[in-house]
């Protein structure tokens, strides 16, 4: 571990790398989680069919519901989490919780309570660790990080994306 320090110093620093979510060769389980939200937002949950690839609240598909622009969110990880997997009453913003609104879980409301508000479900189902890592990777990413710019693009969708060159660059 660390050189020179005793065996109780290094247990308690073994303790408090194991408490901070790292092991020795390891990045934080934040890190690896919203590498794994990142995952899911390019190929799993059809995100940018709504928010847009950079979640700037621009539709990917014109025929899809225009989604929140998740750069400006103020949503915690937790609230996030419960938007992800039981989407928002009385908008397009679907579920993808397959039992959501079979209980309480959901805002602790159910389907009968709801009535013509309870969201849709999605074609997709994410589990709940899909769901903090998608709300890791959008606070890690794009919540409060303003306007997209072509790094941004390039950083997420690659070099020479042809979306990325319709971005402004970003300022010095």
């Amino acid at each position: 571990m660390v050189k020179g320090l005793s065996f109780v110093g290094r247990l308690a620093s073994a303790g408090l790398l194991a408490a901070l979510g790292w092991t020795l060769g390891q990045a934080p389980a934040y890190a690896q989680d919203a590498a794994f939200g990142r995952d899911v937002w390019l190929s799993q949950a059809n995100c940018a069919d709504c928010h847009g690839w950079l979640a700037d609240g621009q539709p990917e598909d014109p025929r899809a519901p225009r989604g929140a622009n998740l750069r400006d969110t103020v949503l915690t990880e937790e609230q996030l989490v419960e938007v992800i997997l039981c989407g928002r009453p009385g908008t397009g913003m679907p579920h993808f919780d397959p039992r959501a609104y079979t209980d309480a879980r959901c805002y602790g409301l159910t389907r009968e309570q709801l009535g013509d508000a309870t969201p849709g479900a999605s074609d997709q189902t994410l589990t709940n660790r899909h769901a903090v890592g998608l709300a890791r990777f959008i606070l890690a990413d794009f919540a409060g990080k303003g306007p997209p710019t072509s790094e941004d693009c390039t950083a997420l969708l690659g070099e020479g994306n042809a979306r990325c060159a319709a971005l402004p660059r970003a300022t010095p």
